[in-house]
């Protein structure tokens, strides 16, 4: 980000973290009624625990962007059952699931990496979502190309720019639909590229925007 988009970003930033607050100390004051009933106290205590999920989910995000600024992303590396990790990624996204197709032959494609910095990879493309008020299912297709596994997403969205699209790669999204500090897709890159992969992007049709992921695949195993 440039210096004038960063100090932007900055102050948002500052925004964003004071808005699970309000609630919280909200709560925190109204618990203190001795009068309280069982049924609004219990309210009260869940208020609490989604406020400081979104909380615990933005100081992650904002880790991440500095482990990757730093090249830190990738702890440890192993070999990873693409077809299983798809399979995860589609079960923790249930609300609105995507829709993965396999090449013929890619469901046996394995790739290394860091598990952890991986499965959120897949899970911020195949769960990405660019309305709050209009969530889409992401389709998307794996193959295989020699020793390299590409998977394509596309997602519908109103107003698809190749300006938007590489925007959202470099910089947060203006306004998070899952009211996150909107880095997915500026974290997912960098942990493609830590991985020796690339991400991309591009608009299609001017309602749908493709991103193309580009991982190295382990060689084939063979049989057991």
């Amino acid at each position: 980000m440039s210096a004038p988009s960063a100090k932007a970003w900055m102050d948002r930033l500052a925004h964003d973290l004071r808005g699970p607050l309000s609630p919280m100390q909200t709560a925190v004051y109204l618990l203190r009624d001795p009068g309280l009933g069982d049924d609004q106290r219990d309210e009260l205590f869940a208020v609490l625990e989604r406020q400081i999920q979104r909380l615990g989910g933005m100081i992650d995000e904002f880790s991440d962007l500095g482990r990757a600024e730093q090249g830190r992303l990738m702890v440890r590396s192993e070999a990873i059952d693409l077809e299983l990790l798809v399979m995860d990624t589609i079960a923790r996204l249930r609300e609105v699931p995507p829709h993965v197709e396999f090449a013929p032959g890619a469901e046996t494609l394995r790739i290394a990496g860091d598990m952890q910095r991986v499965a959120q990879l897949f899970h911020a493309l195949l769960g990405l979502q660019l309305s709050r008020s209009h969530p889409v299912a992401v389709r998307a297709r794996i193959e295989g190309h020699g020793a390299r596994m590409r998977m394509a997403c596309a997602v519908h969205c109103r107003d698809a720019s190749d300006t938007l699209i590489a925007s959202l790669l470099t910089s947060p999204h203006p306004d998070p639909p899952d009211d996150a500090l909107g880095l997915g897709l500026v974290i997912a890159a960098a942990i493609a590229t830590a991985h020796g992969g690339s991400l991309h992007g591009r608009a299609s049709g001017g309602d749908t925007l493709e991103l193309m992921l580009d991982l190295p695949a382990l060689p084939d195993a063979g049989p057991e």
